[in-house]
């Protein structure tokens, strides 16, 4: 092989490795455009070193065809790659959302909200959390359901860590539980009314002691009313059993007169006075 000949491949090679991999190829925002460039300069040189002059157009095209050969293939693997790496973001992005260095929005607890948006980090596995990422707390308490040992707790009611009303708290309150006069004797508005307690209880009765309180007006004496109130109050337990209540843990207590939330001067204040209170026993 005589001296041009190693001359014109060395020139080609050359040409070829500038096309497709030197410091042109990086100015140039089309990579293709570059690596036909680079080409057509090494076809040139080698068509001016083999025929003096008068080849030089010739190798240039050749050049330049060879460089987009060989170089076109780097460049679709690459934007294959490219490709790959953006099909395996199990988030995608989302304005607000953190992202990690493939450009995929991140799910650091994995209960389904992004980083960023998540506004409860670190939510453990399999717990139900809303749109921002928080738990649920569907009574509203504070304490989230997969925590809440007394689910429902009425709204008003405050609970413990265990998001069961404290001690000393009312359950609720309710008026209008009439009795048959002179009885013990639910009337069936009062079990209408009692209802409402049959909701709220069920959702405490395992966990929670309550004391069902019967209240009287003030018209009879203060130990009639005692006696009377009593039986009323067992009254009660006994319907929200009948309903499905756990009466273990219902404590019913007479408390007649003594506790007025009303003016018993007035029909309206002594119908006030005449009320059902479920209140947290203190153990």
């Amino acid at each position: 092989m005589n001296i041009s000949v190693k001359l014109t491949a060395a020139l080609l090679t050359i040409g070829l490795l500038a096309g497709c991999a030197g410091p042109n190829q990086r100015a140039y925002d089309n990579y293709t455009l570059c690596s036909a460039l680079g080409g057509a300069v090494a076809g040139a040189a080698v068509g001016a070193v083999s025929s003096g002059g008068s080849g030089a157009v010739g190798g240039a095209a050749v050049g330049a065809a060879l460089a987009l050969l060989l170089c076109s293939t780097d460049e679709a693997k690459a934007e294959t790659v490219v490709a790959a790496e953006k099909a395996v973001c199990e988030h995608e992005p989302v304005p607000g959302a953190l992202l990690d260095a493939r450009g995929c929005a991140m799910d650091s607890d994995g209960d389904g909200v992004v980083d960023g948006i998540d506004m409860c980090a670190n939510t453990p596995a399999g717990v139900t959390v809303d749109e921002v990422g928080c738990p649920i707390d569907s009574d509203k308490d504070g304490v989230p359901d997969y925590r809440d040992l007394c689910p429902n707790t009425p709204q008003g009611v405050i609970v413990d860590e265990d998001g069961c009303p404290i001690a000393g708290q009312t359950i609720l309150s309710l008026t209008g539980v009439n009795f048959e006069f002179d009885k013990a004797d639910l009337t069936s508005e009062a079990r209408t009314i009692l209802d409402d307690a049959v909701t709220a209880l069920l959702n405490t009765d395992e966990v929670v002691e309550v004391r069902v309180e019967g209240h009287t007006d003030s018209i009879g004496s203060e130990e009639y009313n005692q006696k009377l109130s009593q039986r009323r109050s067992e009254s009660v337990v006994e319907y929200l059993v009948s309903k499905g209540v756990n009466g273990n843990n219902l404590i019913p207590v007479g408390m007649g007169e003594t506790s007025p939330i009303a003016n018993n001067d007035t029909d309206a204040g002594r119908a006030l006075n005449r009320r059902v209170d479920f209140i947290v026993n203190t153990k």
